[in-house]
């Protein structure tokens, strides 16, 4: 049997490769059964140790969370640390960086690889805060948002917690559409056009989708009595993107990056605030808005 000790997951077409210093079966690994592993070229490779932690003394502190992650300078590379599920003030999970982001480690003790299923080792949240870093690189953004491919209409609705995200996921599925996503989509320019992609980490609507398209229309979501919509423009409707997005607050430069984007999306694809009544009417509502 052929050793297996890599595989690449692609998301947005953002490839990222993970080797390891083991037969992936002497991990408990068999077929990677995942709609986003793919053989591609990666945008960024990451060695994969178990076991043991890297050496981060006199690092320096770029960005905390608070409670979940944090993202320190150390001997001239980042190191993004997992703070979620500390024992006794210990990280269960590293990625060690070089400047560039095309190349790192990835350190997991034995407990967190066994909580991470693959091929995603580096679970929540380091795979979203490392999915914000690469799009920071003048490559796209990722939203709180629900996308939607209809025949092949894409339709972006973004919210935050409780703002009905999953509802619309559910809905658009009884109406036979395609869900990307019900939670977390990335948005990227292609070919003069604003792209949506689906990633691997959805909501309460477990439906996924590794596929893209052109984004029609985009919509705020807000709960209502009745279904309406309502025009959003210039900086009102930028605002309402970077409320509804995950931006690099700690780079400056992955900041005016981000903010040029919105900029670039808000006056290239319409957008609407909208209010709907949970029931399939908002499907037609918007197809024929």
């Amino acid at each position: 049997m052929r050793e297996r000790k890599k595989f690449t997951i692609v998301i947005a077409g953002i490839g990222i490769s993970f080797s390891f210093d083991r037969d992936l079966s002497e991990l408990g690994v068999g077929e990677i059964d995942n709609v986003f592993a793919a053989d591609s070229r990666e945008e960024l490779k990451l060695q994969v140790h178990q076991g043991h932690s890297p050496d981060t003394k006199n690092k320096e502190k770029i960005f905390d969370s608070g409670d979940t992650w944090a993202l320190y300078k150390c001997n001239g590379r980042y190191v993004l640390q997992d703070d979620s599920l500390q024992s006794e003030s210990s990280p269960s999970t590293f990625i060690v960086l070089e400047p560039d982001l095309r190349s790192g480690e990835a350190f997991i003790l034995e407990d967190a690889s066994e909580r991470n299923p693959f091929p995603d080792p580096l679970g929540y949240p380091l795979n979203q805060v490392l999915m914000i870093l690469l799009l920071s690189l003048g490559k796209g953004m990722l939203f709180h948002a629900c996308g939607i491919d209809d025949n092949g209409s894409g339709y972006l609705f973004l919210g935050n917690s409780t703002d009905g995200k999953s509802t619309m996921a559910g809905l658009w599925s009884k109406e036979h559409a395609k869900v990307l996503n019900d939670d977390r989509i990335v948005v990227r320019e292609k070919d003069g056009e604003f792209w949506m992609y689906g990633t691997p980490w959805h909501g309460d609507f477990r439906e996924i989708s590794p596929e893209g398209l052109p984004i029609k229309k985009i919509f705020f979501l807000r709960h209502g009595g009745k279904n309406s919509a309502v025009p959003k423009s210039g900086i009102e409707a930028v605002s309402m993107l970077l409320t509804r997005s995950f931006p690099p607050l700690w780079d400056k430069n992955g900041m005016t990056f981000t903010t040029g984007l919105c900029h670039h999306i808000v006056n290239k694809v319409p957008c609407y605030e909208l209010s709907f009544a949970p029931d399939t009417k908002i499907v037609d509502f918007v197809r024929n808005f």
